[in-house]
């Protein structure tokens, strides 16, 4: 039988998947697309139905063809992969065994081998492997080169494949013609934020609500669980929605607190699907939360994962070791732009990093090879942390009383200040980088929710996520290059934006600012037609880009369907300086 064969690297272990705030807080707080059955899967939102479905054979088609249609066929996970099946010859239907991942292709080539055998076939395949689709629906980055041989005969006058890998193989238009992002909400480290964890669910014939329920009481994917918490117990099940209430079951022992965190999940991972509420939801047969079933996003509003600025300028700016705040910048008002006093006091400010509440996280340059990082708040005291040669830029975390920061490009230290007496606690951050990867972290960023980290090493754009551990400490584990190929080692700034995904500056003239979804399934170039490369930053609101090119301070509303152009920003038009998003 034709076997498939990874180029470049050890043989690939291949897999594919068919794949109110008063209530909670008054109170004291998967779809796994398996192969043995079916999958669970979502519909269109537009209601538009799949031609996978009834897929078949085009009659008489040549065996390079037949071969497209079946790559095409093969994105549809139903029935063990029955639309698939029917490319391949009686025997091989029998025998064929699909792995539990899905290999993501770029794109495929096709190149036929010889035979002499007239009434045979045989086609090489090669692609490069940009990812892959696991249990759950989870993606995978990568970058590693695939082969494999298909093999056709023909059977009562048709061409059909007669041998072929286990491996499921998908370009990645295909993925995204017929499986859908969405996201599934738990609780960070801390238990006060909802963090995303993105899945792709096959858009075929079933409740997209179902689905999604389903991998919520299922738990986190694997990459992320190290950095979230659910408030499902391991008995809780989803036993489906019926006359449209969603009904679960378990959480026997679960007080009112439990029951109403676990609610605020299913409310947040429906809504972000696009689901209107209000939603009707039981547990074990009666009201999840409080004595009426219907549930709504306002009850949970202090969860949404979206975070808004709550104080504050609209944005601050750093130019020439000084920092300024712009506010007002709606269409059609005069901005405020005024200097922050407590912090150009410091002196030559070289970074900084600052909350919604006035808690920031600054570096100053004390010598020409000394800078130090100094903790504290626009409106009070100060306090320097530690020295070193350099230091990245620093990035908070929720709640803005400590702050990461990178010192001398490779030891990531976390300095953690007290509330209460203002001390502060300097601590190791142990990252675990990809493989091959060891150079020198120039910008690292922390996801609103803190569950993820963003960073540059050598130009290369590389996520982890955080992990909490039991004494404290934390580590950067599951880290993984994003978007390797299209960056091609160009990364130069990054930072997160509100939906999860990433705002990326580069030194690539043709694509000098770009996003990348948060799971590094794609990646989207940005519109640059004024914009002179390198971008060294980059800054984000849910309604605003920032950036700031070789000439100056721009920003583009969101979303950009109808931009061509980036602007310059009010109040600081001909001024070449960063932005500083307030973090929410």
């Amino acid at each position: 039988m034709a076997a498939h064969t990874p180029l470049k690297k050890p043989a690939l272990k291949a897999t594919a998947a068919a794949c109110s705030a008063v209530a909670l807080f008054a109170v004291g707080g998967c779809a796994t697309l398996p192969t043995t059955t079916e999958p669970h899967v979502l519909h269109e939102f537009e209601g538009r139905p799949d031609p996978q479905l009834e897929m078949e054979p085009t009659k008489n088609a040549e065996p390079d063809l037949l071969l497209r249609e079946f790559f095409t066929a093969s994105a549809n996970p139903s029935g063990q992969y029955e639309a698939a099946r029917r490319y391949l010859t009686g025997p091989m239907q029998e025998v064929w065994e699909p792995r539990e991942e899905i290999l993501i292709l770029d794109t495929f080539e096709l190149t036929s081998r010889p035979l002499t055998d007239q009434t045979k076939r045989s086609y090489a395949v090669e692609g490069r492997i940009v990812g892959s689709l696991g249990p759950g629906g989870v993606f995978r980055p990568q970058n590693q080169q695939y082969q494999a041989t298909m093999e056709l005969a023909q059977e009562d006058g048709e061409w059909r494949i007669a041998g072929l890998p286990n491996d499921v193989v998908v370009d990645r238009v295909e993925l995204r013609n017929h499986y859908e992002p969405r996201n599934v909400y738990f609780y960070d480290s801390t238990d006060q934020a909802l963090t995303p964890d993105r899945r792709w669910v096959y858009s075929g014939s079933a409740s997209r609500e179902d689905a999604l329920l389903n991998l919520l009481v299922e738990g986190p994917s694997s990459v992320i669980a190290p950095a979230v918490s659910t408030a499902a117990a391991d008995d809780a099940a989803f036993t489906g929605s019926n006359d449209g209430v969603y009904r679960f079951t378990g959480l026997a022992d679960a007080d009112e607190k439990t029951r109403a965190r676990f609610a605020a999940q299913v409310v947040w991972t429906l809504a972000s699907a696009g689901v209107p509420g209000p939603y009707p939801v039981t547990l074990n047969g009666v009201p999840m939360v409080g004595e009426t079933q219907e549930l709504t996003t306002e009850q949970f509003r202090e969860l949404d994962p979206i975070k808004e600025i709550d104080g504050g300028p609209d944005l601050y700016t750093l130019r020439d070791g000084g920092v300024t705040s712009v506010d007002k910048l709606g269409d059609g008002e005069e901005p405020v732009v005024e200097p922050v006093e407590s912090l150009n006091k410091l002196g030559s400010v070289s970074s900084v990093d600052i909350g919604d509440d006035g808690n920031y996280a600054a570096v100053v340059n004390v010598s020409d090879n000394e800078q130090a990082l100094v903790a504290g708040n626009v409106d009070g005291p100060s306090k320097e942390v530690q020295r070193a040669g350099s230091f990245t830029r620093p990035t908070l975390e929720p709640g803005h009383n400590a702050a990461w920061v990178v010192a001398d490009g490779k030891g990531v230290i976390r300095a953690d200040r007290s509330a209460a007496t203002g001390e502060v606690d300097v601590s190791s951050v142990q990252v675990q980088l990809p493989p091959n990867v060891d150079g020198e972290i120039t910008f690292l960023r922390l996801s609103d929710s803190g569950s993820r980290v963003a960073m540059i090493v050598d130009g290369h754009l590389i996520v982890g996520v955080v992990e909490r551990r039991e004494n404290g400490q934390r580590a950067v584990v599951n880290t993984a290059k994003y978007a390797d190929v299209e960056l091609d080692g160009s990364a130069v700034s990054v930072d997160w934006q509100p939906d999860g995904s990433l705002l990326v500056g580069t030194s690539a003239n043709q694509r000098p600012v770009m996003r990348v979804e948060q799971d590094g399934s794609s990646l989207t170039a940005l519109p640059s037609g004024n914009v002179g490369g390198p971008v060294v930053a980059v800054g984000a609101t849910a309604e605003t880009m920032y950036i700031t090119d070789s000439k100056v301070l721009m920003r583009m509303p969101l979303p950009t369907k109808d931009s061509l152009n980036w602007r310059e920003v009010p109040g600081q038009q001909g001024v070449r300086a960063a932005p500083v998003v307030p973090r929410p």
